[in-house]
């Protein structure tokens, strides 16, 4: 399929991802990718780039509008888990102009990106760990507590005594205390995190586990959700394994999924050109990650 795909957040892991997915399955388009900072390695491994304005920037969207108008944009594939809100807060005016936003509707995303939404929503329905908003009436410890609305492990404590709660719980931080583009889900691919660095996986393997995925593709049918999403379960003392979040984007880490030979942004490119897709199945694989260089010169060129 060839098109003009809108990579953003070049900065980052899940960005550079994409784009070796699409280059790995021989995408014969066009990439451009967007970042804030221009000394951003994404940037410089796609066929063009713009430097945009932060996404809670006011400036943000009038700049991205321009970009998609002036670079014929037609499809965007959601990495960053900051300007994917803005990207969905505007996703019916850009399908409007003939755009594929091939991520879930504002709707979904907000219950997602909001942690005590998310958990009210799934609570009785989906395996989830014990969780309270209330620090007085917790009387488990250790515990976690983590941000409504948060990334990655940002601000995210263990907390060993009900003094290291308090003041992780102060009232100026809200905390949680934790113990097919149509929206229907074509499939899960399980990866498990052997070692992370920055939130972001160094080291992981690739694997079945039929559970695991029967329960993600029904927790996406019950959000509604379309496109790409990341879920994150980790298994209880007793090996059930429990939803901790939901990212609604391509992850950091997708590229494993794409070596395990499950390539998600082409998956999703064939879908947009309406072709039928090939069963897939991910091979069990272990991926080890490493730096690569983008060299420029002293004008960042």
């Amino acid at each position: 399929m060839a098109a003009t795909v809108l990579v953003s957040g070049g900065g980052g892991a899940a960005a550079i991802s994409t784009i070796k997915a699409l280059r790995m399955g021989g995408f014969e388009g066009r990439i451009v990718a967007t970042d804030a900072e221009r000394l951003s390695a994404g940037l410089y491994l796609a066929d063009a780039f713009r430097v945009v304005p932060r996404a809670k920037d006011p400036a943000f969207y009038p700049a991205v509008r321009r970009l998609i108008e002036e670079e014929h944009i037609e499809v965007i594939l959601p990495t960053s888990g900051f300007d994917i809100y803005e990207y969905a807060r505007h996703k019916p005016e850009l399908e409007a102009m003939g755009v594929v936003v091939a991520m879930s509707d504002a709707d979904a995303m907000s219950t997602c990106e909001n942690k005590w939404q998310f958990y009210l929503k799934t609570e009785g329905l989906f395996p989830l760990p014990e969780t309270n908003r209330d620090p007085h009436a917790w009387h488990r410890f250790p515990c976690f507590v983590k941000p409504v609305f948060g990334k990655g492990s940002r601000d995210t404590h263990r907390c060993a005594t009900r003094e290291e709660l308090e003041f992780h719980t102060l009232p100026s931080r809200d905390m949680l205390i934790l113990s097919d583009l149509s929206g229907v889900p074509l499939l899960a691919v399980p990866r498990a995190r052997l070692e992370t660095k920055e939130g972001i996986s160094s080291k992981g393997r690739v694997f079945r586990d039929e559970e695991m995925e029967r329960l993600c593709l029904d927790l996406a049918r019950h959000l509604g959700l379309k496109g790409p999403t990341c879920m994150q379960l980790k298994r209880d003392d007793t090996g059930s394994p429990k939803f901790m979040e939901v990212n609604p984007r391509i992850g950091g880490g997708s590229i494993f999924t794409t070596l395990a030979g499950v390539n998600i942004p082409m998956l999703l490119l064939r879908l947009i050109a309406g072709m039928e897709l090939a069963p897939q199945e991910a091979k069990e694989i272990i991926v080890l990650r490493y730096y690569e260089e983008v060299v420029l010169d002293n004008h960042g060129r």
